[in-house]
């Protein structure tokens, strides 16, 4: 049996080109694997009538949403607001794992009251740090690498059938190996390594879930 996952990959600004570079490797991964469809929502096609329409129709099991967001809403292709409590009823038997500021606060708890069977988020702002002179290269940019292999570990996880309680267990093991690491670089001729380690033992504290822990793609 083939399953479906949907993920959102907006791609306006400096934040969404950095997420939209960090998704990459999975949509590939995806592609390749026989059981799974993936049903890519990028750049324009970002928009709250695609998803409402894809959430319908294609009924996918995993959602994986990139872009800004706060405690009530996540947004797609320029900020355009593409989920909220308004049409959150969509998620219901689906598990979300939003890569967006501050979503898991309301919209998560709300998102799970409607049905869901998990959301996965942060209850702040997702930190990134970033490094101004790659800015229009995210894949080159060495600051943002930690970061991105945070968001690796954690749709991986997710969509190779881990549990979310066991994905979310996984990243922060993950957040907090490397944050160890850059506890002990010598390698920063910038000044950035205090800066990172803070933004991921941010990060690190804030990851959670509402939902059903065993839940699972």
């Amino acid at each position: 049996m083939v399953k479906q996952f949907l993920i959102t990959r907006p791609n306006h600004d400096i934040i969404t080109s950095y997420l939209h570079d960090f998704s990459k490797e999975i949509v590939r991964t995806v592609k390749g694997a026989q059981d799974i469809h993936i049903t890519n929502l990028e750049g324009p096609n970002a928009t709250r009538v695609k998803l409402e329409k894809a959430l319908s129709k294609e009924k996918p099991k995993l959602v994986f949403l990139n872009g800004h967001g706060d405690r009530k809403k996540v947004a797609g292709h320029k900020d355009e607001i593409i989920l909220d409590n308004k049409n959150v009823d969509l998620t219901k038997n689906k598990i979300i794992y939003s890569l967006s500021c501050d979503s898991l606060t309301d919209l998560g708890e709300i998102s799970v009251k409607k049905g869901a069977n998990a959301y996965i988020g942060y209850n702040a702002s997702f930190m990134l740090v970033r490094d101004p002179s790659r800015e229009g290269t995210p894949s080159k940019d060495k600051n943002a690498l930690p970061f991105k292999k945070i968001c690796v570990t954690m749709i991986n996880s997710l969509v190779f059938g881990m549990s979310a309680e066991t994905s979310i267990e996984k990243t922060k093991e993950e957040y907090r190996k490397l944050i160890r690491s850059y506890g002990t670089s010598e390698d920063d001729p910038y000044g950035d390594t205090p800066l990172i380690r803070f933004a991921l033992a941010w990060n690190l504290e804030f990851l959670d879930m509402h939902g059903d822990p065993n839940a699972a793609f």
